[in-house]
């Protein structure tokens, strides 16, 4: 069952499925899902929180999920499976919700995917917990209209979804969404404080006393925004600013470490001099023409010598740089002016830096390819160390890829050559077939007159939508499955025909990281290649089995 969660970076923002816990203590000891169901409905409590502002471990789909599993006792139903998007939107299409998805297609099948618990339908507090987009209500109506007898539960009442419940797309989501940004440009005409995460330089919000977020300036942190922005109007780079305030044990708003663009990042956002960015532009008085100064704490050009003016000479030079690499257009500029082919290089991220840095720690930063230009591009690309902490080591990519391409050959030479891919067939060749069938036999009885069109066609137009769906879903397996054979099927042959995409995929599978010792004292950078300066770190080699059906 799928966790999006990534330990080693903890986020509010993620989506899973598990086994509802009465039942999984059920089978713990020993029983089956059906003995426990005991002729009761299965469902899946659906939760979902837009916004998690709460302490804890997601605290409000949890409370879903409690209310969920009450709502079904008392109809006769049972919770078997919880899935949750946490931290996720209904309201925006670009935002995935891979719970949503998976319930969906699971409702279909009538069964979840890898334990072959039965499921009927669906319990969620309300509707918009579910849906608020009209695609995702055709989706979830289909899901329940495909399987025999879907449940839907909305709070304590079990509801039929008709036309009538779609979601309108110019109804609420819109009108939210044009409401929330007329009251963003309208607050930023006024010169309100911004909302958001506590900003280095400024105190963050706080109930005893009270205090709005970003408002008043941290006496402590201040000093150290002005250096930064007046070491950069000095000309220094981006990368020497970091370095210096890591080395001074200064540390960002969060408790981290500064990097380039983290520097970058707080001095080229007007906040510090009482400006704000609105849809890409300068927020300005309508009549004036002049900056909307904000009414929070800012530089003053009088008392800390460094404003608006300052900030202007900065991102001079911040857009001029942006129009040499083709980021922006306009001056003339043609639209692909200075703009180069992207490169992908096959040991970017797994080269690691070996050299002490600033700090006396061994950097193991990534080393990431960069393209060879001016008097360097006859020795053609190179990987390179970026850590703003680091003198950082470089080698060139041709040697380095040629080196550790026959390391790499020769362990998967000997851990799978000659091994077999393993096929597991998808679950829901039943379900296609029927749905096929189906449909074949409505659209015979519409070609011998037995059944109107009229009455047909919103079937047919349903069936055609579940049968698209499913063959995505069969592709996506595939595709799958085919992620999972990658070390099993490999050969030499297969090698040469394979994409850099892929081949770093299988890169990854087996190499943990390759340090990079820096050149020893005396020896020139100019040097023949030596291969001792690179330390492979091996992973243990064991292929991802393909999903089970």
């Amino acid at each position: 069952m799928f966790d999006t969660r990534d330990p080693g970076r903890p986020s509010r923002t993620f989506s899973r499925c598990s086994i509802a816990p009465e039942l999984r203590a059920w089978l713990d000891g020993g029983g089956t899902a059906e003995s426990w169901l005991r002729g009761r409905t299965p469902l899946i409590s659906y939760a979902r929180i837009s916004a998690d502002r709460l302490e804890g471990d997601s605290v409000g789909v949890t409370r879903q999920h409690r209310n969920n599993t009450r709502s079904a006792a008392a109809l006769g139903c049972a919770v078997v499976l919880h899935y949750e998007d946490n931290n996720l939107t209904a309201a925006r299409e670009a935002v995935p919700r891979p719970a949503f998805r998976r319930m969906c297609q699971d409702i279909v099948h009538g069964r979840e995917r890898e334990t072959g618990i039965p499921v009927r339908g669906c319990v969620s507090v309300e509707r918009e917990r579910v849906y608020r987009l009209p695609r995702d209500f055709v989706a979830f109506q289909d899901a329940l209209a495909m399987t025999d007898g879907g449940v839907f539960v909305e709070g304590a009442a079990i509801v039929r979804l008709t036309e009538e419940d779609r979601p309108s797309g110019q109804g609420e989501v819109d009108t939210v969404r044009t409401r929330t940004a007329r009251s963003r440009a309208d607050r930023a005409e006024e010169g309100r404080v911004c909302a958001g995460p506590r900003r280095f330089g400024w105190l963050g919000a706080s109930a005893d006393p009270h205090r709005i977020g970003n408002e008043h300036r941290n006496d402590e942190e201040w000093p150290h925004l002005l250096g930064m922005i007046r070491a950069r109007a000095a000309g220094r780079s981006w990368r020497r600013i970091a370095g210096d305030l890591n080395r001074e044990g200064v540390r960002t708003a969060r408790g981290g470490r500064w990097s380039e663009q983290g520097v970058k990042s707080l001095v080229a956002n007007p906040a510090w001099w009482g400006g704000r960015i609105l849809d890409g532009a300068l927020v300005k008085n309508s009549e004036t023409g002049e900056p909307v100064l904000g009414r929070w704490d800012h530089a003053d050009e009088a008392r800390d010598g460094v404003g608006y003016e300052t900030w202007i000479g900065i991102m001079d030079e911040v857009w001029a740089g942006r129009a040499r690499r083709g980021l922006v257009q306009g001056g003339g500029m043609p639209p692909t002016a200075a703009a180069a082919p992207p490169r992908s290089y096959l040991f970017s991220g797994v080269l690691r830096c070996g050299r002490l840095n600033d700090l006396g720690e061994v950097c193991r930063s990534r080393l990431c390819g960069n393209r060879g230009t001016g008097k360097n591009a006859k020795y053609g690309d190179y990987y390179r160390c970026s850590d703003p902490n680091c003198k950082g080591v470089g080698r060139r990519v041709a040697p380095v890829d040629e080196f550790l391409e026959g390391l790499v050959l020769g362990r998967l030479q000997e851990r799978f050559g000659g091994e077999q891919p393993e096929s597991v067939a998808w679950h829901g060749e039943g379900k296609l077939a029927e749905l096929r069938r189906a449909r074949c036999g409505i659209e015979s009885s519409v070609a011998d007159g037995e059944v109107a069109w009229d009455d047909a066609r919103a079937l047919l137009v349903r069936l055609g939508r579940s049968i698209e769906s499913l063959e995505a879903e069969r592709r996506e397996h595939a595709e799958e499955q085919a992620k999972g054979n990658l070390l099993r099927r490999w050969s030499r042959e297969e090698w040469g025909r394979m994409t850099v995409r892929e081949k770093r995929e299988v890169i990854t599978r087996v190499l943990s990281a390759v340090i990079v010792l820096p050149v020893p004292q005396g020896v020139s950078d100019k040097a023949p290649f030596d291969p001792s300066l690179l330390r492979s770190e091996w992973l243990p080699v064991t292929p991802s089995p393909p999903r089970a059906p």
